[in-house]
């Protein structure tokens, strides 16, 4: 990072807190009609901004858009037009004083003739700043609000995209040397520390110092507050200080549990500690020195061996020498110095412990903090899940949450309510879904994606008619369809098409029907065993029917039909319980003449062979989620 970067204006940030951009309070832009003040070049381009409202005004558009604002890239060639003007006013340097007397620089604003706020464009792949210039001097005192929350609101898209991407993506630091781009020359030309350079805030300036080129950078406060206003809303960032924040990244981690990037507090902590230990060893030995501490010292003496010469590779920046360090400054007698030098040493690094400290007692909160983001990981595979596996499969997706916790690494099981009533939440916001609690104080989650809801109750029936092992899942799914129509929730089937809803409607119907037929058999097995019933008729008839032949007499045939009818009856009956598997066994094999039209669409492996025509694959299935793709 620059060293120019330490004109921020960072204390201007820290006076105000957030607030909403749209509840701005009235900021006004003055009219000086005498120019009183201005150099020939500030005149000029007040001229230039005067005409170009007037051109914009002129073309029928009332409403603010930063489109129709002049920017600070155009400026250089509408100054060329003003012979009047040497080249040296119209020099970078003579439009920086030009700019800085236009927005009452010295005065913060106080008596400002133009307002100048930047937006944010794309660029091919980059994203690059635009500074806009408003005055449009048609009366006493003008609100810019309305400029200021235009060119806001149209860069929102594009500080989404940045900040998300800037949270997928941290910065990672020198391994040897986090804290250097913390250590700049000062205006005395003395090595110093600008702890708040590694801000959010001194890192999006850099965006907007770009888009003041060639022209010196002028701190746009406005924007940096509203910047950090909407971050904070929309929960990208976190508040170190008022003025120093740092992304809210997304922590990435490997499957044994470890980070894949290392987080973003401890990238800031790691430069802070470097750099203020940098920064403060060598100034504190130079102030013990001039003022005769003798036993302080020895203490930072003692201090750089413990810490400094005798550390172990990788503990650099261990806490317990950040804390040594941290008790050295504090025991420092800092009140006691009485020059310029030894009071700017100890507010800069007063400010830096300030920063660490609070760098620390976030470090602290990651181990929650990774927890969510295992918690948020879990949550988004399951609702992917769900999706995925209806649309492939086409049954219900179940699952165990407390086993899902349970295997993501989450071991607070006090914490298992909470985060399964989220889950369920979050669940049911977008899916079908029936919670089934079990006796050991466990659930089981069903769901299911209502874009597909036909085809999955049709999918189930069919499975149900051939195994009643899916008779529970097929009545599940039944509820769920019922609670989704009512009221009809609107993703319902939306992922069919509307005529293969109505087949696969009518396939259900067929297949119920068919179940009902089939659970009457079962009724009459459950009071008769026929195959029994029938072996004693025949039985019986042969004996009666071999007597009449023995006898040569028909009469015995006449008497041996009832008779035989009769104990064919009682053997039926009697063994009604002994033989039902063979009567269910008979039951489907008379039922497989039945798979004409819907036993094909009852069976699981018509639904996915490739062998099928595409007729009967339509017939069977009414149409996939697939053919809809």
């Amino acid at each position: 990072m620059e060293s120019s970067e330490q004109d921020i204006s960072f204390e201007e940030l820290a006076e105000s807190k957030p607030t909403e951009i749209k509840s701005l309070a009235p900021d006004y832009i003055f009219l000086n009609e005498g120019a009183v003040g201005l150099s020939a070049t500030a005149r000029c381009i007040l001229d230039e901004l005067r005409d170009w409202h007037k051109k914009t005004e002129k073309h029928g558009s009332k409403s603010i858009h930063p489109s129709y604002l002049l920017t600070l890239d155009k400026l250089a060639e509408l100054l060329n037009k003003y012979r009047n003007l040497s080249e040296q006013a119209k020099s970078p340097p003579s439009v920086d004083l030009a700019l800085r007397q236009l927005v009452d620089y010295e005065k913060k604003g106080k008596n400002k003739s133009a307002f100048i706020y930047p937006f944010l464009v794309r660029n091919g792949a980059k994203i690059q700043a635009r500074i806009a210039i408003a005055s449009p001097q048609k009366e006493t005192k003008t609100d810019v609000s309305p400029y200021r929350t235009a060119c806001f609101e149209f860069s929102e898209e594009l500080i989404d995209l940045i900040l998300q991407n800037r949270a997928k993506k941290p910065k990672l630091p020198d391994e040897d040397n986090p804290g250097a781009f913390l250590l700049h020359k000062n205006k005395a030309g003395k090595n110093w520390l600008f702890p708040k350079l590694a801000s959010l805030e001194a890192e999006f300036s850099t965006l907007l110092k770009r888009g003041f080129q060639p022209y010196g950078y002028i701190p746009m406060t406005d924007f940096l507050r509203d910047f950090l206003t909407y971050a904070t809303k929309k929960n990208y960032v976190m508040k170190i200080l008022p003025d120093y924040h740092i992304i809210l990244d997304d922590l990435q981690l490997n499957p044994d549990g470890s980070y894949s990037n290392q987080p973003e507090v401890i990238a800031h902590y790691r430069c802070q500690a470097d750099a203020l230990e940098k920064f403060a060893i060598p100034y504190l030995k130079e102030l013990s020195q001039r003022a005769g501490y003798g036993l302080f010292g020895t203490r930072i003496t003692e201090f750089e061996q413990t810490h400094i010469q005798m550390v172990e590779p990788g503990k650099k920046q261990n806490v317990e020498k950040v804390k040594a360090l941290i008790s050295l400054i504090n025991d420092y007698p800092f009140d006691r110095e009485t020059d310029e030098l030894g009071k700017k040493v100890s507010e800069t690094c007063r400010l830096s412990v300030q920063i660490i400290s609070k760098l620390m007692e976030e470090k602290e909160k990651l181990a929650q903090r990774k927890e969510e983001s295992v918690f948020k990981s879990l949550k988004s595979k399951i609702l992917h899940k769900i999706g995925e596996h209806t649309f492939q499969e086409q049954t219900l997706y179940r699952f165990s949450p407390e086993q899902k916790l349970k295997s993501s690494g989450l071991s607070d099981t006090m914490r298992y309510p909470a985060l399964i009533d989220e889950l369920k939440k979050e669940i049911s916001d977008q899916y079908g879904m029936k919670v089934i609690e079990k006796p050991d104080q466990t659930s089981e989650i069903y769901a299911v994606d209502p874009g597909y809801m036909a085809a999955v109750l049709h999918k189930l029936s069919g499975m149900a008619t051939k195994n009643t092992a899916y008779q529970k899942e097929l009545e599940i799914a039944k509820e769920i369809g019922a609670s989704l129509n009512n009221p009809k929730h609107p993703g319902l089937n939306a992922k069919l098409k509307a005529e293969s809803i109505v087949k696969l409607q009518q396939g259900i119907q067929a297949m119920e029907q068919l179940e009902v037929e089939r659970q009457r058999s079962q009724e009459f097995a459950k009071k008769f065993n026929l195959p029994m019933g029938m072996l004693g008729f025949v039985a019986s008839m042969i004996l009666f029917l071999i007597a009449s032949v023995h006898f040569r007499t028909t009469g015995i045939l006449f008497v041996g039909i009832p008779v035989s009818l009769f104990l064919g009856l009682m053997l039926a009956f009697h063994f009604r319980n002994k033989e039902k598997s063979d009567i269910l066994s008979n039951e489907n094999s008379s039922a497989s003449g039945f798979k004409g039209e819907y036993g094909a669409m009852s069976s699981s492996d018509d639904y996915t062979s490739e062998e099928d025509s595409e007729d009967e694959r339509l017939q069977s299935k009414g149409e996939t989620p697939k053919e809809k793709r």
